[in-house]
């Protein structure tokens, strides 16, 4: 009986060694490197869409400037930009720019109707000598309407909007819109520094107001 006891010890012993043997062979994890093959690294993508050095340091940064309402005023600026040693292009955008605001009356049923209120205007106007301007418009998406005058400034256009209906007339005001060009200068940058493009811009026209956006390279 207890050569019995002893020999199943000696089994288990072996059991349990033989298992731990066997994970030790067939268990181990996968190399992560197979001897004789380079490993391979990783280069970052950059804002192209190339890829580049990990290491490597964006040495400039590309911004647009605009918009410009006259080529002219666009151009020199670039050549300012251009003479300073810089990659610039000038790229033309359509759009629909403000160019007056419109003080009306609005539309009335006929002509007549109009010169009606035309011929009441003419009289308040001897004692008023305020508004100096009032025509029918004869067609077009306000025909029948009475213009009474047009402004640059919004602010003086709902000046007078307002006086007119103190008078007792509903005055309104709207903005004239003409479909043009507007351009855009894009260049590049040194890394850390800031070119005074607003700057030169108002040297070229002192009415110009712009303003400078960062946009991808594309130089």
């Amino acid at each position: 009986m207890r050569i019995l006891i002893i020999a199943l010890i000696t089994l288990n012993i072996l059991y349990f060694v033989g298992v731990y043997l066997f994970s030790v062979a067939f268990d181990r994890p996968p190399p992560l490197k197979e001897p004789g093959i380079p490993t391979i690294k990783l280069l970052s993508m950059n804002a192209s869409g190339g890829a580049g050095s990990p290491s490597a340091n964006q040495s400039a940064i590309c911004f647009t400037v605009g918009p410009y309402s006259v080529e002219k005023t666009a151009r020199l600026v670039a050549n300012r930009i251009a003479d300073e040693g810089f990659a610039v292009k000038i790229s033309r955008q359509q759009t629909d720019r403000i160019q007056k605001y419109l003080v009306f009356l609005p539309q009335l049923a006929s002509r007549e109707a109009a010169e009606q209120v035309v011929a009441d205007i003419k009289q308040n106007q001897i004692q008023q000598k305020q508004i100096k301007q009032y025509e029918i418009i004869d067609s077009g998406p306000y025909k029948n309407a009475i213009a009474l005058g047009t402004f640059d400034d919004l602010d003086r256009a709902r000046r007078h909007a307002e006086y007119v209906r103190f008078l007792g007339y509903d005055a309104r005001y709207t903005e004239q819109r003409q479909r043009a060009y507007v351009y855009w200068i894009g260049y590049d940058e040194p890394f850390g520094e800031s070119i005074p493009v607003e700057a030169w811009s108002k040297q070229v026209d002192p009415k110009v107001s712009v303003q400078k956006l960062p946009e991808a390279c594309e130089f």
